[in-house]
């Protein structure tokens, strides 16, 4: 049997998976900093990552708790906050509530815990004590407190651990400044003094506020302790953001293996090009979702790998709808066949069903074992494409067992990776019959216009509809000239 394997940014190959505890796979996926709309980008990772979440969960049987940060604490909240003359708190709260509006519509599916910058202040500067007593912290003449690069690499921890062909010693990081007060310019902020109308927040330090990095170390400890399985973001966060929320936990644990897995979705680009406000190519998600819907859009990113470089272009956004339209008159065209045929006796299956049915299980396998190499999605939707071609061949002579077997396969397939959201099947099959009935009905109507049959026989019909549509839970009353219809 295949064993799953992911791509792990760490060793940069695909390896086993192995969680610390298979009834608990911890996952700490990077937010939003929430300071503007969220983009197509957020898109592509969020629902990526949404995709691994469900597929380690409901097709590998792990146990999953997922934690997703909120930075509403940031240089760039501050700058936007400012410009809009608007308390960054309102700013925040704004953008927050639509992120996961816009999650919402994709069928992301809500993170177990939701941590945000302000409500771990107490903790993170905690955190900077300890990383301070120990000699990886210190206070510079700007009132900040800065990780010290060199003290962790003389306590032999590794870092450029993300980004090893980064070997300048002098490397400006974002939301850094050259400055003369770092003893490396390698070093990062942990704790920023705040300026005047800036967020501040009382510490030994001085009144200040957490930088960027230590937000993620502290949040992600705070709930999964010493030890992570799996640590998620977008590839645009493994310098320096990842690679110095290792060197902080493996600073504060003392231990060089904080997490076992980093998984990081590709690059995005738009035509062609990196996607960036400067070359006017920045859609944010409801300005796609003008032009498409958003299952489109989630299956548009289900049809290219989760770790691998993307395009985004309209001529993708056509064939994604083209594939998912494919699927959906295949669901409904089996779904036809098996209703007329429900109330015919059961036939035995032939040398035909049986070859179908050997097909079904080599299809099976075959998508298993591109699940259990990196959850190859791409691969997935190819195979269940080419299997449908194969049966909408011999579609009208498979027996009604064989379909209902494979279609029920497909939907499975297709809803691990939340292509449809959860809905009432109880009350999708009797709104399918009942509308079977009505075409029944509909063709006894005028079969007896045809053949000028007596008025009686539209009573007769309109009561056996009235018999019917009675079994599927609906009362139909005659009152004087017409009649209603109620669920009983």
């Amino acid at each position: 049997m295949n064993k799953l394997k992911l791509y792990n940014s760490i060793t940069r190959r695909l390896e086993e998976f192995k969680p610390i505890n298979d009834r608990d796979v911890k996952i700490y996926i990077c937010g939003p900093t929430v300071y503007d709309s969220p983009h197509v980008g957020h898109a592509r990772t969020y629902v990526s990552f949404d995709v691994i979440r469900r597929v380690l969960k409901n097709y590998f049987n792990y146990g999953v708790t997922l934690t997703m940060n909120i930075t509403n604490i940031d240089d760039k909240i501050i700058k936007r906050a400012n410009e809009m003359n608007i308390d960054y708190k309102d700013l925040t709260n704004k953008y927050e509530n639509e992120f996961f509006l816009e999650m919402e519509k994709l069928n992301v599916l809500k993170p177990d815990f939701i941590t945000r910058v302000d409500d771990y202040v107490e903790e993170i500067k905690k955190f900077i004590e300890k990383l301070e007593d120990d000699g990886f912290a210190y206070l510079a003449d700007d009132k900040s407190v800065y990780f010290d690069i060199n003290k962790f690499k003389e306590a032999d921890f590794n870092y450029f651990v993300l980004r090893p062909e980064t070997k300048k010693n002098t490397v400006v990081l974002e939301g850094e400044k050259e400055s003369s007060v770092k003893r490396n310019e390698n070093d990062f902020v942990l704790w920023k003094h705040s300026k005047k109308g800036e967020p501040e927040y009382e510490s030994k330090w001085g009144m200040g506020r957490p930088g960027w990095h230590i937000e993620c170390s502290v949040m992600a400890s705070e709930i999964f302790g010493p030890k992570l399985d799996i640590h998620a973001g977008g590839v645009d966060l493994a310098f320096p953001h990842h690679e110095n929320e290792i060197a902080q936990c493996v600073a504060y644990f003392k231990d060089s293996n904080w997490t076992n897995y980093f998984l990081h979705t590709g690059h995005l680009n738009i035509d062609g090009r990196k996607m960036a406000k400067s070359l006017k190519n920045f859609f944010t998600i409801s300005e796609i979702l003008e032009k498409v819907s958003s299952t489109v859009l989630r299956f548009f990113f289900i049809q290219h790998s989760w770790d691998g470089p993307m395009n985004y272009d309209v001529g993708q956004f056509e064939r994604a709808e083209v594939t998912l339209n494919k699927f959906n008159t295949f669901f409904s065209n089996i779904d036809a066949i098996i209703l007329s045929n429900s109330l015919l006796k059961t036939v035995s299956i032939n040398g035909n069903d049986k070859l179908m049915y050997q097909k079904y299980i080599n299809l099976k396998q075959n998508v298993h074992t591109a699940l259990c190499n990196n959850i190859n999605t791409p691969k997935v939707i190819e195979l269940l494409n080419s299997f449908v071609s194969e049966v909408n061949k011999e579609i009208n002579a498979l027996n009604t067992d064989i379909l209902r077997l494979i279609i029920n396969y497909i939907k499975d397939m297709l809803n691990l990776f939340g292509i449809y959201k959860e809905e009432n099947k109880s009350e999708s099959l009797v709104e399918e019959k009942l509308a079977l009935v009505l075409n029944d009905y509909r063709n006894d109507i005028r079969r007896l216009v045809k053949s000028n049959s007596d008025k009686k026989e539209y009573f007769i019909l309109s009561d056996n509809l009235r018999n019917k549509v009675s079994e599927l839970g609906y009362i139909i009353e005659d009152t004087g000239s017409k009649s209603i219809i109620r669920k009983k």
